[in-house]
């Protein structure tokens, strides 16, 4: 995916430098009690929201407003995921959340950056309760940020660059690279949206219920590093400051 991507060029740099170093088929783990599980809702099991199929898809029903994660916190990294909204029913809304930090009280939304996937605007991305999403420099008239309340907090993001959904009861495929502050999100293989200076902290990544049936697939999850060579300044920082890290034993700055 990323040898056919076009856009700004130094994303397009930093993606066809990245070197794996380490791959995991996240839905091989069809055990639901291995994933953390949360919803804005009393006395609701996992399996009331989420289920495995016999293809090993995830089905989502979007009820309660909630979300499955990880267990284990990821940094840098390439996510491939495949989703659709089932031909027989109305598109809704859902997310894959990135980085998530924390799970504030009162709320289905936790701390983290989040890949948009509502029909109509899927490949938007937001940051909530806090989580920062600045615009890169010259695309300040797609980014805002407001007050979204208890639910959703301090929150802040971009509209995506382009429409890239395909219709009900189709696959889509979306692929979020993740390294440092660069996040560069493409839907079937078109770039949607890209920011510089995201937090950088690790954190888990989670599948959103926020609305109607969702299906996901095939989701893999690429653990990267990044050439020397191809780190450079940015925003003001430092090549020091700025440079993408990898999750072998080595720390993140905070926000």
């Amino acid at each position: 995916m990323l040898k056919n991507l076009t856009g700004p060029l130094f994303a397009v740099l930093m993606l066809v430098s990245a070197v794996a170093v380490g791959q995991t088929e996240l839905f091989k783990q069809t055990d639901l009690s291995q994933w953390d599980f949360h919803v804005d809702a009393k006395d609701v099991a996992v399996t009331d929201v989420f289920s495995f199929n016999a293809d090993g898809v995830l089905v989502c029903k979007g009820k309660p407003f909630g979300y499955l994660a990880t267990k284990e916190a990821y940094g840098n990294f390439v996510l491939t995921v495949e989703y659709r909204w089932p031909q027989d029913s109305e598109p809704t809304n859902s997310g894959i959340f990135l980085r998530i930090a924390n799970q504030p009280e009162n709320t289905f939304l936790p701390r983290c950056m989040e890949v948009q996937l509502q029909h109509k605007n899927a490949g938007d991305l937001w940051g909530f309760h806090g989580m920062t999403v600045p615009a890169p420099k010259g695309m300040e008239s797609r980014f805002s940020a407001r007050d979204g309340g208890e639910k959703l907090g301090q929150m802040s993001g971009g509209k995506k660059l382009q429409d890239a959904e395909l219709p009900p009861g189709q696959w889509n495929k979306l692929n979020v690279f993740c390294s440092g502050g660069m996040i560069v999100v493409t839907l079937n293989d078109k770039l949607v949206n890209w920011v510089t200076a995201a937090p950088r902290r690790p954190g888990k990544i989670g599948f959103q219920s926020e609305g109607g049936p969702v299906e996901f697939r095939a989701a893999t999850l690429e653990v990267i590093e990044m050439p020397e060579r191809q780190v450079g300044r940015e925003g003001g920082r430092s090549g020091q400051e700025n440079r993408p890290r990898t999750n072998r034993g080595r720390s993140f700055p905070n926000e």
